[in-house]
């Protein structure tokens, strides 16, 4: 695989941040930041390089006739905070069958990583297939050479030795930061009961499904005749006599399947990115976009 050149999307988080420490993203701490928060007595926040001298002489004034004392006042802003980017990447065999190599995966995780540590967030990885995968997992890091490090952990990784992506509930367990999003990367071919469950376990973070979708029917010939096929998950492969029916039957199971996945992404008010290729910045950016315009 060729060295992967650095590419770097724009977000927000779309919530205040408590946390103290500085970051990108609104936070609810006071400290140094940009956001004014109103004006302290300056014996509360002895601060002098923010004394605001106009605010302190009308307070004063405006005191005077009630014969208070003097007050100096400071300003107070709002510290941004940081928050952590985990990758939850699907590994299983019907990721590796399909269109969606772990090449696109592993570049996916290098642009994350780039982006969020570039942005002074952490960035986290955990891939999955039937179990969780401790070799390609990534605890939260701002280490600089962590996007290539992630990369190379996925494009290194071993076959799945077991069908399924059961692993999936047993890595959202990992995220335990206070604040955090969470790309969860899958083809989603899979028991949409184990959505629902991952889901519901990540209902406290900012989920963002990016789902890879499959196009192997459009490649069955369209006339009738015999044809070989192959379980995404267990490899085994089977004759099949195809005719127009059958084709139309599956395209129209796998339109079911979808549809209900979308039904499960919006009962958890979670909008997924559709893509049928390489995941580009751009798409990310107006993802993120589109989420702050909502």
């Amino acid at each position: 695989m060729k060295p992967i050149q650095p590419q770097e999307f724009s977000y927000r988080f779309p919530d205040k941040v408590f946390g103290h420490v500085p970051g990108a993203h609104n936070g609810t701490a006071m400290g140094s930041g940009d956001r004014f928060a109103g004006f302290a007595d300056l014996f509360d926040y002895p601060d002098p390089r923010r004394l605001d001298v106009r605010a302190s002489l009308r307070t004063n004034i405006a005191d005077s006739a009630l014969g208070n004392q003097e007050r100096w006042l400071v300003r107070r802003y709002q510290q941004r905070s940081s928050i952590t980017l985990w990758l939850l990447a699907d590994l299983s065999r019907s990721m590796s069958v399909s269109s969606v190599s772990n090449e696109r995966v592993a570049r996916l995780a290098h642009m994350i990583a780039h982006s969020s540590i570039g942005f002074g967030d952490r960035f986290a990885m955990a891939g999955f297939d039937a179990v969780w995968r401790k070799d390609v997992s990534v605890m939260p890091t701002r280490q600089r050479s962590m996007p290539a490090v992630a990369a190379g952990k996925i494009i290194q990784a071993t076959a799945p030795s077991a069908p399924g992506a059961a692993g999936l509930f047993d890595v959202a367990d990992l995220i335990t930061s206070p604040k955090a999003m969470v790309f969860l990367a899958s083809d989603f071919c899979c028991d949409i009961d184990l959505v629902d469950r991952t889901l519901r376990k990540l209902a406290h973070y900012t989920v963002i499904p990016i789902v890879w979708q499959h196009d192997e029917v459009d490649h069955l010939p369209s006339h009738a005749g015999w044809t070989e096929t192959r379980d995404s998950e267990t490899g085994k492969r089977h004759s099949v006599w195809i005719r127009p029916g059958i084709k139309k039957r599956w395209q129209q199971q796998l339109d079911e399947h979808f549809e209900k996945l979308t039904a499960c992404f919006m009962r958890y008010r979670v909008k997924p990115l559709f893509v049928s290729g390489e995941v580009t910045p751009q798409q990310l950016t107006q993802y993120f976009s589109a989420m702050k315009k909502s």
